[in-house]
This record gives structure tokens, sequence and C-alpha cells, in this order.
């Protein structure tokens, strides 16, 4: 997990996924591990796609740009075990920065992005 093999994986489910074609926003995601290295990837929302890439979104994103920074084990505990992200917020383990709104007006999507990565019951 984590890894460029990973984000190729998450851009092929993220490619089925409904997005309202209104739509544009970044999520730029920034997973520190214990050595003080840090993978990076963004999932972009745009034209009616949903897609991911390894690497920061680049600067003609920034007017639409969230950034969410954590360690590993808060990424994996949100990404494979379904812990809540706004607990992981409110407790200081996951890092926002840009505008929330964009996250709000994105709800529809990010909901289509987590229903698209749950594995079926």
């Amino acid at each position: 997990m984590f890894t460029d093999e990973w984000v190729a994986w998450l851009d092929s489910v993220l490619s089925a996924c409904p997005a309202d074609g209104a739509l544009d926003l970044v999520l730029e995601h920034r997973v520190s591990s214990g050595d003080g290295s840090v993978f990076c990837w963004h999932v972009r929302v745009a034209s009616g796609r949903v897609s991911a890439a390894p690497g920061p979104a680049g600067e003609e994103s920034s007017d639409r740009l969230v950034s969410l920074t954590s360690d590993r084990e808060t990424a994996r505990a949100i990404a494979v075990e379904g812990r809540s992200a706004q607990r992981a917020f409110a407790a200081g383990r996951l890092h926002l920065d840009g505008d929330p709104r964009l996250l709000i007006a994105a709800r529809p999507a990010i909901e289509a992005i987590g229903a698209a990565l749950t594995p079926p019951a």
C-alpha cells in the first residue's frame, strides 16, 4: 500500500466512479513514514472523470486543491480499516490544507469513491 503500483490500481478502480461534470477538485495525499520519507499521490475529479496519479498535483491545481497529510498508520487505518477521517482530523492525526468547502461541494463524488474502494460484504 502507498506505492506507485497501488496508485495505478487506485486509478483503475476510480476510473469507473461517476462524477459530476461540473466538479473540479484535486485531493492530494501525503503519507509520512517513520524514516522521514513521504509518499504523495493525488486524486483528480474533473470533466466527469475520477483519476489517481503518483506525485504532487502541481501548481495549476492550487485553487481547487485540498491536501491531506498523515502518518502511514493513520492513512492505513482510514483506507483499509475504515476508520473515520473526521476523528483522525479531530485527534490531530490527519491535517487538511486548502478550502474545506471544496470537500462539501464534492461530497457525492467522495462518497462514490469511498463506495468503489469498499470491498463487498
